[in-house]
């Protein structure tokens, strides 16, 4: 996935710097994103050797290992980003490549409201009806629920928080999601100027892609939390909350995979959006967008996938909060069990 970053999205775009279409044909440009796609590649040899090996002597603490490997891993492709990013300014300055900038805009002020570019939120009752039925069989189950429960290595004793604990992670997941899902219908349309319907149908399906992934994580993720909530409460045993585990993460990294490379196919990440397409306005290796000038709250991110935030709109300082808020209140939630 940290590899494939730097291939896929808007091909003018390199580490964040955007570059004249003629620069594509420019062999430094494919030599940055190779020897990117080399180090990092380098990083991931030396970070799983040295955590097999750490798992071979102490298999007890495969989470933590494994956690270990993604977060170093993380840190190390960040190091390698900002070589690469240093590269390309360098190349950048010394062919004097400068982006075209185009200063006429086109809108479609009735987009959102003709033709429904994300999924309904009724689509959300779904999730809400799974999270139902979890709670419906726990309550009716409770007199053979055991005093004593058990989710992998993890012991609790039977009580109103501990039975019900995965069903309010379940409803923080949904409001969740549905807040995600709003946020993309609200995020600005870019419309190209030469081609004003057709790009303005690619943004419609970029947008409902988008939609219809975050839907499908969300329900994912409360079934998952269904089955480690039936584990605890019902006794099942194997390694089932393992298997459906891993089964969660494959899913979602194939299908994350499978949109990136349908969109790729479609030109779909090839959608500019020309009030943000300025360097100046990329901060912190170009992953954060600043632009006080813009009205927008959400833009499309410079890099091909989804959106982001600009940070420069007071609003943004609300959902940046709300973003770091989340895994803070998950982690409130389940502490005080497992620090039993």
């Amino acid at each position: 996935m940290l590899i494939l970053q730097v291939y896929l999205g808007l091909r003018t775009v390199l580490f964040g710097l955007v570059l004249p279409e003629e620069a594509l044909k420019d062999h430094s440009v494919r030599a940055i994103r190779r020897n990117y796609a080399l180090l990092t590649s380098g990083f991931t040899v030396v970070i799983g050797g040295a955590c097999l090996y750490w798992l071979h002597h102490q298999p007890v603490r495969g989470l933590l290992i494994w956690i270990t490997a993604i977060l170093l891993l993380l840190i190390a492709s960040t190091f390698a980003v900002w070589l690469s990013r240093m590269s390309a300014q360098r190349l950048k300055a010394a062919r004097g490549w400068k982006a075209a900038r185009q200063t006429k805009r086109a809108a479609s002020l009735t987009a959102g409201r003709a033709h429904g570019p994300v999924l309904s939120s009724w689509w959300y009752s779904v999730n809400a009806g799974v999270m139902a039925l979890c709670i419906f069989f726990a309550i009716a189950k409770w007199d053979t629920i055991p005093q004593v429960l058990y989710l992998g290595k993890y012991i609790f004793h039977k009580t109103g928080w501990s039975v019900f604990m995965l069903n309010f992670v379940q409803a923080l997941n949904i409001t969740v999601f549905v807040s995600i899902n709003l946020l993309i219908s609200r995020a600005r349309t870019s419309l190209d100027p030469h081609d004003r319907k057709g790009s303005l149908q690619k943004q419609l399906k970029h947008k409902k892609i988008h939609s219809l992934l975050a839907w499908s994580a969300s329900l994912l993720m409360i079934v998952f939390d269904g089955v480690a909530q039936a584990i605890a409460l019902y006794g099942w045993k194997g390694n089932l909350l393992f298997l459906s585990g891993m089964a969660l993460v494959t899913v979602l990294f194939v299908a994350l995979i499978s949109v990136l490379l349908y969109m790729r196919t479609k030109g779909i990440d090839q959608l500019r959006d020309l009030p943000s397409m300025e360097d100046r306005h990329w901060k912190w290796l170009g992953l954060i967008y600043a632009n006080p000038e813009d009205p927008a709250l959400l833009v499309p991110n410079i890099h091909g996938f989804g959106w982001t935030i600009n940070m420069a709109n007071p609003r943004s300082k609300i959902i940046a909060a709300s973003i770091i808020a989340i895994p803070v209140i998950d982690f409130m939630l389940a502490f005080p069990l497992f620090n039993q």
